[in-house]
C-alpha cells in the first residue's frame, strides 16, 4: 500500500517556514516528511539552502512523523543501499491555488528546472548555468508537466498514477507560498479520492509541486 508523505523543499523555505509546514502536514493527515539536502538552491528564485540536519533536529521536536532526507549520490555521500531505498520513493511536484494561471508561474519561476531534458540537471555546476538552460522551459511546458490549479480530479489523477506504478511512498510538493491553501484543501486521503477543496476553509495561500512524472502521459513535452 503507497505512503502518502509531504515533502519539504529546502531550497525555497527558511527553516522556520519548513517546520510550520510540518506541522501542517501531520495535521492534514500525512504520515511521513521528506526534506531535500543541497549546498545551494537550483536558482536565485529559490533563495534558500539550510543545513539540512540542523532542520531535521527542529523537526524531531515539532512533529512525529518520520523524516526521510532526498539525496541520491552513490558512495560519495551515501551508502548505495541508502540509493536503492530511494528508488522506490517519488516526489509529486504540484501547485494548488485557486488561480491557474498563477499556478503556472509560480512552477516557472521556481521550480523550470524540473523540465530540463536528458542529463542537464546532473552536469550543470552553478545556479547561472541552470538559470540560462532553464530559458528553454516555457510556461506552456509547465502547464504541461506539472498540476497546478484547484481543480480535485487533476489532483487525484496525480496520485493514482504513482500509485498505479508501483512506489511505495508518494511525498507531495506544494511549490509557492500557498501553503496553508493547500493543506486546507485536503489530506492525502481526500485528494486520492478527487475531493480536494476548491475553496479551503481558511483563504491563505498554498500549493504543492509535483516531481518527474512516472507514466508516458504525464513526461514533459518538449516537441
Amino acid at each position: 500500500m503507497t505512503a502518502f508523505g509531504y515533502f519539504l523543499s529546502c531550497e525555497e523555505f527558511t527553516p522556520a517556514q519548513l517546520v510550520e509546514q510540518a506541522r501542517l502536514a501531520e495535521r492534514a493527515g500525512f504520515t511521513r516528511l521528506a526534506i531535500s539536502d543541497h549546498f545551494h538552491p537550483w536558482n536565485d528564485a529559490q533563495g534558500n539552502a539550510p543545513f539540512v540536519w540542523g532542520v531535521i533536529g527542529a523537526l524531531s521536536q515539532a512533529v512525529r512523523l518520520p523524516v526521510t532526507t532526498l539525496v541520491t549520490c552513490p558512495t560519495v555521500r551515501l551508502h548505495p543501499a541508502v540509493t536503492a531505498q530511494a528508488a522506490a520513493t517519488a516526489e509529486m511536484k504540484v501547485c494548488w491555488s485557486e488561480e491557474r494561471e498563477r499556478a503556472v508561474k509560480t512552477v516557472h519561476r521556481l521550480w523550470r528546472t524540473e523540465l530540463l531534458p536528458g542529463e542537464l540537471a546532473q552536469v550543470l555546476p552553478t545556479p547561472r548555468h541552470f538559470e540560462q538552460a532553464t530559458e528553454l522551459v516555457t510556461e506552456e511546458m509547465v502547464a504541461r508537466s506539472v498540476v497546478c490549479g484547484d481543480d480535485p480530479q487533476e489532483h487525484a489523477n496525480q496520485l493514482r498514477a504513482y500509485v498505479g506504478a508501483g512506489f511505495d511512498e508518494v511525498y507531495a510538493d506544494q511549490i509557492g507560498q500557498e501553503q496553508e491553501g493547500f493543506f486546507d484543501s485536503g489530506g492525502p486521503e481526500t485528494r486520492h479520492r478527487g475531493k480536494v477543496s476548491r475553496t479551503p476553509a481558511v483563504r491563505r495561500s498554498s500549493r504543492w509541486r509535483r516531481g518527474p512524472p512516472v507514466p508516458p502521459a504525464a513526461r514533459p513535452a518538449w516537441s
